[in-house]
């Protein structure tokens, strides 16, 4: 189970049924693939009515908060009612250095605005939350202790102090081909002491493939590299069964 993923990406144009078929052939169950702006949102509510055992999440990400349309979030809100949407997501912070520079001031609070809207969204429609969190653990530790919801940090990649702070606040983490390549190191002690119950499996595609496939587009079957590297870090379950309580911790978070 796929819990974050963007087939309506470009780079999928040509051959996204096939890809699809192909996926569900190789023993990928279900896949949640992420909105990230109003229209993807549309893309992937349009996905789920379309192909057998995709889902989608809904919602603005935080480079996307600067130029939301007039009247988002009841667009994202009607969104969220619609049959195949799981959750509220992907939304979040994200304060990456860019060639040196990362956002300013009034970019940080435009976006702090934005996801604060859409965890009260989340919170009124009882849905989970899926998070990207990318150089801003304190900030959306802050805002999820403000309005606490149910959901994941999706792609983890944080200090394990972050990620041992995020579980204890009763969030899950998405873990992804990123554990498979060798700077690791935070990620691999967070996956060896978190609880299985909290481990939701992703690829981010097309985004980011495992190690032993750098430079091509991700896609969901490389789950499968996820579950052998979490099962030879943790030394206490198989592959097989990292991927089946992944699977059952997706059907509970999403009702998938």
């Amino acid at each position: 189970t796929d819990v974050h993923a963007h087939y309506d990406e470009a780079v999928f144009d040509t051959d996204r049924g096939e890809v699809l078929r192909t996926l569900r052939e190789a023993g990928v169950c279900a896949i949640v693939n992420s909105g990230s702006s109003v229209p993807s949102s549309r893309r992937s509510l349009d996905l789920a009515k379309r192909f057998e055992g995709v889902y989608a999440s809904v919602g603005v990400f935080p480079l996307e908060a600067y130029n939301v349309p007039s009247g988002w979030l009841e667009q994202i809100s009607d969104m969220a009612e619609e049959d195949g949407c799981r959750a509220v997501g992907e939304i979040g912070l994200d304060y990456h250095l860019e060639d040196g520079a990362g956002p300013t001031y009034a970019q940080r609070e435009t976006q702090k605005n934005v996801f604060r809207a859409q965890l009260e969204l989340a919170r009124r429609k009882g849905m989970p939350v899926v998070i990207h969190d990318r150089d801003a653990d304190e900030d959306v530790i802050r805002l999820l202790a403000e309005l606490p919801c149910p959901g994941m940090i999706h792609r983890f990649f944080s200090r394990a102090e972050y990620g041992f702070q995020l579980l204890e606040m009763g969030l899950s983490l998405g873990i992804g081909p990123a554990v498979t390549y060798s700077n690791a190191g935070e990620l691999v002690q967070v996956v060896r002491q978190m609880p299985l119950e909290r481990l939701l499996l992703e690829t981010d595609a097309p985004f980011l493939p495992s190690a032993r496939f750098e430079g091509k587009r991700a896609t969901s079957d490389m789950i499968a590299d996820v579950c052998e590297v979490v099962a030879q870090i943790r030394g206490d379950v198989t592959p097989q069964e990292v991927a089946l309580a992944a699977r059952e911790n997706a059907r509970r978070m999403f009702g998938i």
